[in-house]
């Protein structure tokens, strides 16, 4: 029997930390190498400010000229060596933050990139099945504006991990080793930031998810609207889907608000700790030059030059700290997008290149059965749960050029039945095609022997011609003018401009009976030995069906039909018929015999 696949059968998880660990592991490298360089400008900004401090040391004795005169010291020479010193570092430092940018955005981007064409495959296997997951409209908005959400995670959040420990680490250390009372005042204020990050984070957190899963939701309602578009039209109810679009809107635009206000309500509350604690710092340093300090009247614990360079280095203590904060946000989002986006990762892979990579396990024509010998071979197979299957098939048989009807009511499992056939559901049970088993592996070679076409005939914008190609590329334009003369649209199109036609989305343009005949203008090219068609005249008037259905007789000759319809009327030059009920293939019968 055979075994589902391990990554359906994986627990999901709450948590969409490993997830994002996972995705984000084959480029770890590149992160890695763009902290060691955010690491490294930690020690130039030392340098920099050190030789600041000194510089303004030496600026302040030079300003006191008359202080020299009563001493008989001489004036001080400016140190122009330390203004070459401060230099350096600040260009070394900018250098090194510009390095870490560069590889931080080149790793998000890659990581996008890289997720989103995964996923794209994962759904592409699908095929059909796919709408379980939702609308088109809501997986295009998964695959775009969710996979985006991921950028501020990669580039900002996930590094500034690692320098939120190591910055305030490194100075804390210096300013401890000029003064241990300045080093104590910034370690007991630093926790305060995280602590009141993570009170408010948690509510941005939840507000992030709910605005994503509406994003969803208002991206599946404009697909929606979009291939509605001409029937709302002729409806005169454009005026209310728009209304009802705006209304969706609305309501997003306040729900973004929403989370924008607890952005900005958890950076103040950060920013409002951290320029206290510098506060104290600051005041501390300030009486200490004073000597006005209660426990050390008269004394200078810290002298200018280390003062003032502790004092420059406060807001750089907390500036990490107040960064994770600020990109907390970033991390409640793509965790938000992770889960939303976790379903479709789960699925299998399968390995699309195996169907045309030389060498790889695939069926050639010359290999199929001869008529009349078994092509499909079920058995035993389920669909779903034990407790609720979707699909069960006892046994089955299908010879090579049969051409059958699937027939049973709504909901009978025909449209599954179909998915099972094309390799676009994962089962249990023994599925032979042409005498060898299909699994994950094997669905690429099962693909390449067959053409399926749902009720919805699957067109995008763009021209008769670059629609044909999608199931032959390398076809020239005179055997697409071939097919189209067979279908019986090169006449109704114009023989001269009929490659050239444009349709818009999903087949706008051309009628529903234009467009089932563009597609099997497609199967035609694809030259397929195996067709299974999923109800292609429900959206089709009678005559317009009947039309069709002479057609289909005609191109399917020497193949092998499937073809699921509740008109079977029009379907008279079929062998016979499978009858489906309640999920179950309970039999064949002759086509005279349905009813």
């Amino acid at each position: 029997m055979r075994k589902r696949s391990k990554a359906l059968t994986k627990p999901v998880l709450n948590n969409a930390r490993p997830l994002l660990q996972q995705w984000l592991k084959p480029h770890r490298p590149r992160l890695l190498l763009a902290v060691f360089a955010a690491a490294l400008s930690v020690p130039l900004l030392l340098w920099q400010m050190w030789c600041l401090a000194l510089l303004a040391d030496a600026m302040l004795a030079a300003a006191l000229p008359a202080a020299a005169l009563l001493t008989e010291t001489p004036a001080p020479i400016f140190p122009f060596a330390l203004l070459w010193q401060f230099a350096l570092a600040f260009v070394l430092r900018q250098l090194c933050l510009l390095l870490r940018d560069l590889l931080t955005q080149q790793s998000s981007r890659l990581v996008r990139a890289d997720l989103r064409q995964q996923l794209l495959n994962k759904l592409a296997a699908q095929g059909p099945a796919r709408q379980r997951f939702g609308s088109d409209g809501f997986l295009s908005t998964l695959l775009t504006e969710q996979i985006d959400a991921l950028d501020g995670y990669i580039s900002r959040y996930w590094p500034q991990l690692f320098l939120v420990i190591w910055t305030p680490l490194l100075i804390a250390l210096v300013v401890c080793w000029h003064s241990l009372l300045a080093g104590l005042l910034l370690l007991v204020t630093a926790p305060l930031v995280p602590l009141f990050m993570i009170l408010v984070g948690r509510e941005a957190s939840k507000a992030s998810s709910e605005k994503l899963a509406e994003l969803g939701r208002m991206g599946a309602r404009l697909w929606q609207f979009l291939q509605g578009l001409s029937l709302l039209r002729r409806l005169n109810a454009i005026p209310q889907a728009t209304a009802q679009l705006e209304h969706a809107t609305e309501r997003y635009r306040q729900s973004s608000l929403q989370v924008l206000r607890l952005a900005f309500l958890s950076t103040a509350v950060l920013e409002l700790f951290a320029s206290l604690a510098i506060a104290l710092v600051a005041l501390y340093l300030g009486l200490g030059l004073l000597g006005e300090l209660p426990w050390a009247k008269g004394e200078v614990p810290v002298a200018f030059a280390p003062a003032f360079f502790i004092l420059l280095l406060a807001p750089e203590f907390y500036q990490p700290l107040r960064q994770l904060g600020a990109d907390y946000h970033a991390k409640a989002q793509a965790e938000a997008a992770a889960l939303a986006l976790k379903p479709l990762w789960l699925l299998p892979s399968l390995p699309m290149q195996q169907a045309s990579s030389p060498g790889s396990k695939t069926l050639s024509s010359a290999s199929l059965p001869a008529e009349n010998t078994p092509l499909i071979q079920v058995q035993q197979v389920r669909l779903g749960s034990d407790l609720q299957p979707r699909l069960l098939i006892p046994e089955l048989q299908i010879k090579a050029g049969e051409r059958l009807l699937l027939q049973g009511d709504s909901g009978s499992g025909k449209s599954s039945l179909l998915q099972l056939l094309a390799g676009f559901a994962d089962f249990y049970g023994n599925y032979q095609f042409a005498g060898k088993p299909v699994d994950t592996a094997d669905r690429p070679m099962l693909w390449s022997q067959l053409s399926y076409l749902t009720q919805t005939p699957e067109l995008f914008a763009g021209t008769v011609a670059e629609n044909l190609r999608m199931a032959a590329p390398l076809a020239t334009d005179a055997v697409l003018t071939a097919a189209l003369q067979q279908v019986g649209l090169l006449a109704e199109l114009g023989a001269a401009t009929a490659l050239d036609y444009r349709l818009g989305e999903a087949g706008q343009g051309l009628s529903g009976g234009q467009q089932q005949r563009l597609c099997l203008a497609r199967l035609l090219l694809a030259d397929r030995d195996l067709w299974l068609l999923d109800e292609p005249f429900a959206e089709l008037d009678q005559d317009t069906a009947a039309e069709l259905a002479v057609l289909l007789a005609r191109l399917s000759t020497g193949r092998t039909l499937l073809i699921a319809s509740h008109q079977w009327q029009q379907l008279s030059f079929l062998d016979g018929a499978l009858l489906l009920q309640q999920g179950q293939v309970i039999g064949r019968q002759p086509l005279g015999d349905v009813g």
